[in-house]
C-alpha cells in the first residue's frame, strides 16, 4: 500500500509564484491526512550522488528534480507531485496499487506519452528502481539529462511493454488515461469541461524550472557547464563500460 506522503523538490530558493501557491494549498485542504515533505537543499544528499552535486553547481534544478523525484518515493514510499499540480479530490483507492503513473497523451501524439509530474509508488518499488537508473544514467553519461516524461516513457514501452493507450495494469503499475491528472494538455487551454468524476488534480504547466536567459551569456553558460562535466563523464562513461552492475549509485 501507498503510504499517505506527499513529497515534492524547490532548489534554488526562489519565490514561488500565486499559482504554485495555490497549488499547495489546495495539498493541504485536500489531503488534510497525508504528510506533505519538500525536498530542498536542507535535506537532500548530495554527499551521496556526485553527479547531483555537479548539477546543483550548474543550476540546473530540473534536472536535479527529475532524479529526487523518483529518489524520495524510492526511499520512502508515497506520491510526488509538481509544484503546479492542484488537486482536487484525494487519491483514495490508488493507494491501494503498488505504483501509478498516469498518461499525458496518447501514444500517437506524443513519443513522451506518460508524464511524471504525478507519481506514486510504494517503497522500494521496482518500477521506480528501473526509473531511478535510467534517470542516473542519462544524467551521468549525457549532456543533455532530461528525465521525467523521456524517462518513465522508455522504461514503459521498452522495458515493460507498453503498446496501448487505455486504463491498464502493466508489469504492476497502473496506467490511468489523461483525464485523471491531466485533464487539459500543454498546447490547450482549461475550461471547466475538461474535469470528469475520475479527474483527481490539474497540471497547470507552469513550466517553472525552464531557464529564461538567452543570447551569448547563455550560450557561454552553456559551454561552461559542458567543460565542467566533460572529464567527469569521460570517467562515468568508461565505468558503466566495465562494470555496469557496480555503475549505479542505488542497486
Amino acid at each position: 500500500m501507498i503510504p499517505k506522503k506527499i513529497h515534492y523538490c524547490w532548489y534554488g530558493q526562489g519565490k514561488m509564484n500565486d499559482t504554485l501557491q495555490k497549488c499547495i494549498a489546495s495539498w493541504h485542504e485536500k489531503l488534510p491526512e497525508y504528510e506533505i515533505i519538500k525536498w530542498d537543499e536542507t535535506n537532500t544528499p548530495f554527499h551521496k550522488f556526485p553527479f547531483l552535486k555537479l548539477l546543483y553547481k550548474q543550476k540546473k534544478w530540473s534536472f536535479i528534480t527529475d532524479y529526487v523525484r523518483l529518489y524520495s518515493i524510492y526511499t520512502q514510499g508515497g506520491i510526488y507531485l509538481d509544484t503546479d499540480i492542484e488537486i482536487l479530490k484525494d487519491f483514495g483507492a490508488l493507494l491501494n496499487e503498488k505504483a501509478f503513473v498516469g498518461f499525458q497523451t496518447n501514444l500517437e501524439d506524443s513519443i513522451y506519452p506518460i508524464n511524471s509530474a504525478v507519481i506514486g509508488s510504494e517503497k522500494g518499488n521496482s518500477f521506480v528502481l528501473d526509473c531511478l537508473k535510467e534517470t542516473e544514467k542519462k544524467q551521468r553519461l549525457q549532456f543533455n539529462a532530461m528525465g521525467g516524461p523521456p524517462i518513465v516513457s522508455k522504461v514503459l514501452i521498452e522495458n515493460y511493454g507498453l503498446d496501448t493507450y487505455k486504463e491498464q495494469l502493466l508489469n504492476g503499475v497502473k496506467l490511468l488515461p489523461t483525464s485523471y491528472f491531466y485533464p487539459f494538455s500543454w498546447e490547450e487551454t482549461y475550461t471547466k469541461d475538461c474535469i470528469k468524476p475520475e479527474t483527481i488534480c490539474i497540471h497547470w504547466w507552469q513550466d517553472s524550472w525552464k531557464n529564461k536567459k538567452k543570447g551569448f551569456k547563455y550560450i557561454l553558460d552553456s559551454f561552461n557547464r559542458k567543460l565542467q562535466k566533460t572529464p567527469v563523464m569521460l570517467k562515468d562513461k568508461l565505468h558503466y563500460l566495465l562494470d555496469k552492475k557496480s555503475f549505479f549509485y542505488i542497486q
